[in-house]
């Protein structure tokens, strides 16, 4: 399945996403993400106003978490947008390059 996001009057494929660290495969939930990218040596921060190098945004999604890789102005932009509601959580990862796929 492909998933499209509407951004900035163009349309973009969304982008990468970590399901690995290196301790092993993540959890599916948004929690179980965090806690394994914490493990790996991640550092939460508070949600950032702009973009900074190997930003990581784990989103809710209900019956999943995603941990998403915000490797660029557009992709930052793409999860701050102001009518997403999901719940999210921001995190530094030096890794982030290494497994985002």
């Amino acid at each position: 399945m492909m998933v499209i996001l509407y951004s900035h009057n163009k349309i973009n494929e969304m982008g990468k996403y970590v399901n690995h660290t290196s301790v092993g495969v993540t959890l599916s939930s948004a929690s179980g993400k965090c806690n394994d990218i914490l493990t790996d040596g991640a550092k939460e921060i508070p949600e950032p106003t702009e973009f900074v190098p190997n930003l990581v945004c784990v989103v809710d999604n209900g019956f999943f978490g995603a941990a998403a890789y915000a490797y660029d102005e557009g992709e930052f932009k793409a999860f701050t947008l102001p009518g997403d509601k999901r719940p999210k959580r921001w995190f530094i990862w030096d890794k982030v390059q290494q497994f985002a796929m």
